[in-house]
């Protein structure tokens, strides 16, 4: 299960450096902001970190936790991934037309949405080379 759910990339040398990875900090962010808007899938989201939680070392800090970007795409699906960037999306653009005194943290929306869209860009390559 390291390899699937190592805490660092190549910390354990089970997981090559080349692996992707995605954050879980990044994973509890998404959850916790698609909570309202999309349960279902802030609950995909929730089973997820439940899981992981259970297959890696606990004493590791939230942040240094990550999951690789396959069994990642193998847990969500393809459908998922997408619905979740266009969610994000649609959050920002809300955020966006808010004041700005109003407006939540839009810098850490984009760094949320920029590693879902690596992981949908990566998602879109590896198909087409397979």
């Amino acid at each position: 299960m390291a390899f699937l759910y190592g805490c660092e990339p190549g910390d354990d040398g089970l997981t090559p450096a080349s692996h992707p990875v995605f954050s879980c900090r990044n994973l509890q962010l998404t959850q916790n902001l698609l909570r309202e808007q999309e349960p279902a899938l802030a609950s995909k989201l929730h089973q997820l970190l439940r899981h992981i939680n259970k297959n890696i070392t606990p004493s590791s800090p939230l942040e240094h936790r990550h999951i690789g970007f396959y069994p990642l795409i193998n847990e969500l699906g393809a459908q998922s991934v997408s619905e979740i960037i266009a969610n994000l999306t649609a959050l920002g653009t809300h955020w966006l037309k808010q004041p700005a005194a109003q407006r939540a943290n839009t810098t850490s929306l984009k760094q949320l949405l920029d590693e879902w869209i690596e992981l949908g860009d990566w998602l879109v390559h590896t198909a087409a080379v397979h």
